[in-house]
């Protein structure tokens, strides 16, 4: 997608909005809880209405501005499109936190074609999209974060998790080259590798992932390629 072709010439981005895509009750409700706690505006996109109408409704506590739209990653081309229309729009998300993930137990040798291109549209082909979309706008402002939830299935792919285990390698992968063509913009794109399970009240537990996710945003650190949380 030509970087010019998305993304309006008039589009802004506002640095203190996030844009969080596969929101969910688990990891993607603290990451938005962390974040509109601190005051950011978030827009949490899922495929379902309601789920994200239940989502922002319990957001409202933190009474941060809470957008909601209603997307399919699985759906590349409605996603993108969808996505440029916010990119279209003054005031675009200037954090992008991709966290989808189909994350269905799979087998390499019992899965066929059309469940293994699925799995790689949300898993991977609908990261790169977005950040196709929302790079014109961010280029213009010179700045922007990207962060792209990883997972240890890069490193250790298991048999039974064989489609998030060949998506978690691809999407390290693409956030590494995408964040170098966008580097010299002034845009930033990482991978956050989440190396273990997700289970609430364990070293391992959403909200200290979520602290991670902040932490890394904010921090004057060098930015790297790929962040990690190792439960420590």
């Amino acid at each position: 997608m030509p970087d010019d072709s998305v993304g309006g010439s008039g589009s802004s981005i506002d640095t203190r909005r996030l844009l969080l895509v596969g929101a969910g009750p688990g990891l993607g409700m603290a990451i938005a809880r962390r974040f509109a706690n601190s005051g950011y505006r978030v827009t949490l996109v899922a495929r379902s209405t309601d789920g994200l109408r239940d989502l922002a409704d319990s957001l409202a506590d933190t009474g941060a501005p809470i957008d909601t739209i209603a997307a399919d990653a699985s759906d590349p081309d409605a996603f993108g499109a969808r996505m440029a229309e916010l990119y279209g729009e003054e005031g675009a998300p200037g954090l992008i936190i991709y966290n989808a993930v189909m994350g269905t137990p799979d087998q390499l040798l019992t899965s066929g074609v059309a469940h293994l291109e699925t799995a790689y549209r949300v898993d991977v082909i609908s990261a790169i999209v977005l950040t196709q979309v929302a790079a014109p706008a961010m280029r213009r402002a010179g700045s922007g974060t990207i962060i792209v939830t990883g997972g240890g299935f890069a490193d250790y792919p298991i048999p039974a998790l064989a489609t998030v285990s060949l998506g978690k390698a691809a999407l390290r992968s693409a956030a590494t080259m995408l964040g170098a063509d966008l580097d010299p913009d002034g845009i930033r794109v990482a991978t956050l590798t989440i190396m273990g399970q997700i289970v609430a009240d364990t070293a391992f537990d959403p909200e200290k992932i979520a602290a991670r996710y902040w932490e890394v945003v904010h921090s004057d650190d060098p930015w790297q390629a790929e962040f990690r949380f190792t439960g420590e």
